[in-house]
């Protein structure tokens, strides 16, 4: 049971890796519809990663979907105190604030 569980988990880090990793590059591709698309399955994949949760918001502000962008980087806040991640949970409290002003 135990390495079934592990290999689920082993699964998910490979494959959501690769998919922020081809997020990236549609982003540098300016492809940023397919990009935004990416993030969110990601996050639906696998709601732990926090840099999925940056981007996705960066990408909702540059397209002017600024409420989309501040309920992103409430989440992820949110993420990042369950994680008992501080400098993630500063940081997007910081982009958030500059939103939100």
């Amino acid at each position: 049971m135990f390495y079934f569980v592990k290999n689920k988990i082993m699964e998910t880090l490979s494959l959501t890796s690769d998919l922020y990793s081809k997020a990236l590059s549609l982003e540098r591709d300016s492809k940023y519809d397919e990009a935004i698309a990416l993030y969110e399955s990601i996050i639906d994949i696998d709601e732990t990663k926090i840099g999925s949760y940056i981007r996705l918001g960066e990408l909702y502000e540059s397209n002017n979907l600024i409420i989309k962008a501040i309920s992103t980087y409430k989440k992820g806040i949110v993420l990042a105190q369950k994680l008992r991640n501080k400098k993630a949970e500063r940081f997007l409290s910081y982009i958030l604030l500059g939103l939100i002003e």
